[in-house]
């Protein structure tokens, strides 16, 4: 029971616990307390499940793309979603067991994300034991082994990334992009200047700070698509104080850290606290520098 408690208090955890920007060294903070208990669903019940990205899915070893673990609305019950592999599978963590979910009576909504279909029950196709080693999950199918686990805790990026594979590779960081709305008029600014600078973005997909700013910065990134900003991204390891690195010497204590530079001269870092609005802070650098 209590690793499945563990499992259970990381997901109701998920933006519930206030972090701050993570230092060499410095673990994630303590998931928070669970929220109340849904109801439970009864087999034959329609489920309603939405995308949760704040959980990796891990097939054979990769993280194949359109892998998802979805939230339902009954207590206990989670969808395991691969299109790719033809697959769909029902968690059931009270039950500790796997249920094939065929793919026929799952309805997808395009617009909102979410998919229906009706509780199998324990009996209506085959069944894999399940197992709960804190806040990883894991079963085998017949042609598959998966695991869940916090996005936080997937195998970081270390070292530069080009900005496409990053987008590529972590499900949190594309829908923290889609879900930002940057302010227009900066972006405007940031895309209208002449002016060359060079961005080096250090952070860690391990980190639960980076994993709040770094969507809003590629977004405005993207969003502005200025050539004559250099962007670099490099990500760090745990504990990157005492490991050498691209980010040796740059007098980094804390990530994300996101350095402007101007013919080879830093001239200033974004803020990256919490509630940081990077295209405000770029525009205004920006608009200094004419």
């Amino acid at each position: 029971m209590q690793t499945q408690r563990t499992f259970r208090t990381s997901l109701a955890g998920i933006g519930l616990v206030a972090v701050a920007a993570c230092s060499p060294g410095q673990a994630p903070p303590a998931p928070a307390a669970p929220a109340a208990p849904r109801a439970a669903a009864q087999p034959g019940g329609v489920l309603v499940c939405r995308p949760n990205v704040d959980f990796a899915v891990e097939v054979d070893g990769l993280y194949p793309r359109d892998a998802r673990l979805f939230q339902s609305d009954a207590r206990g019950k989670f969808l395991v979603d691969i299109p790719s592999k033809s697959t769909s599978l029902l968690v059931d963590l009270s039950a500790r067991r796997v249920t094939t979910v065929p793919p026929a009576i799952i309805v997808r909504e395009e617009d909102t994300g979410l998919v229906r279909f009706a509780d199998p029950g324990p009996t209506a196709g085959p069944a894999y034991a399940l197992a709960i080693d804190g806040a990883i999950l894991r079963f085998q199918t017949d042609s598959s082994t998966v695991r869940v686990m916090t996005a936080l805790e997937r195998e970081p990026i270390v070292g530069p990334v080009a900005f496409d594979a990053l987008i590529a590779d972590r499900a949190e960081y594309r829908e923290g992009m889609k879900a930002y709305r940057p302010n227009l008029d900066a972006v405007a600014t940031i895309r209208k200047s002449k002016t060359p600078i060079a961005i080096e973005a250090y952070f860690g997909t391990w980190c639960p700070h980076c994993k709040m700013f770094m969507p809003k910065f590629l977004r405005v990134m993207q969003d502005a698509a200025n050539p004559a900003i250099h962007l670099t991204l490099v990500g760090v390891p745990k504990g990157f104080g005492m490991v050498d690195g691209p980010w040796k010497g740059k007098n980094i204590t804390g990530i994300p850290a996101i350095i402007v530079s101007r013919q080879g001269s830093e001239i200033a870092r974004l803020d990256a606290h919490e509630g940081a609005v990077p295209e405000t802070e770029l525009a205004a650098i920006l608009g200094a520098l004419k």
